[in-house]
């Protein structure tokens, strides 16, 4: 009987959980479920015009709060997932203190949403592809992980990277093609 595809599915989450429990002993198998819903949510995130972010703050297997990029629709610079997810999931418990509940996010946070992070007091963050360019979260700073700050939490990338990365890499390709198609339609 050929497997199937919640088994492969199963299979791969399993392979994954175990690669990264081994440097992070934290991970468990709903966290790799809050990714992937993650994941869909950047999706339809990108197929509105947004870059392909989305956040999920949970407490377990319960979602508090889910948000996408939004910075295009609200004319918001604040309007990355994190920072809305955050806002969202405050309102939500009614305390801004998140300290029993854990980010998924799609990209690594930037020094915004990586402050408003510690802030929250969350008690962990996961996230996908690295940010080479604006990541504090190991790419240029280690904001979560900086012993001056009152508080530090344990953090997880890679996550799935390679879905995440290639979200973004598809996304700014078909904008890139779109500006050439109205240049070559100006000229």
């Amino acid at each position: 009987m050929p497997p199937t595809l919640w088994s492969r599915h199963r299979r791969r989450n399993a392979a994954i959980l175990a690669a990264h429990k081994r440097q992070h002993d934290w991970l468990s198998r709903v966290d790799l479920e809050m990714m992937r819903h993650a994941l869909r949510l950047a999706r339809n995130a990108g197929l509105c015009g947004e870059i392909p972010v989305a956040a999920i703050v949970y407490r377990g297997e319960e979602i508090i709060s889910q948000a996408a990029n939004d910075r295009e629709a609200s004319n918001d610079p604040g309007g990355h997932a994190e920072l809305v997810a955050l806002r969202l999931a405050g309102a939500k418990l009614g305390r801004w203190r998140l300290h029993d509940c854990r980010l998924a996010v799609t990209l690594e946070p930037c020094p915004m949403c990586a402050g408003a992070i510690v802030n929250s007091r969350l008690q962990a963050l996961l996230f996908g592809a690295s940010d080479p360019k604006a990541g504090a979260v190991g790419s240029l700073y280690h904001i979560p992980q900086d012993a001056r700050l009152n508080h530090r939490l344990p953090c997880a990338g890679g996550i799935y990277k390679q879905e995440a990365a290639g979200l973004l890499k598809s996304f700014f390709a078909q904008r890139r093609n779109a500006k050439r198609a109205d240049y070559y339609k100006t000229t």
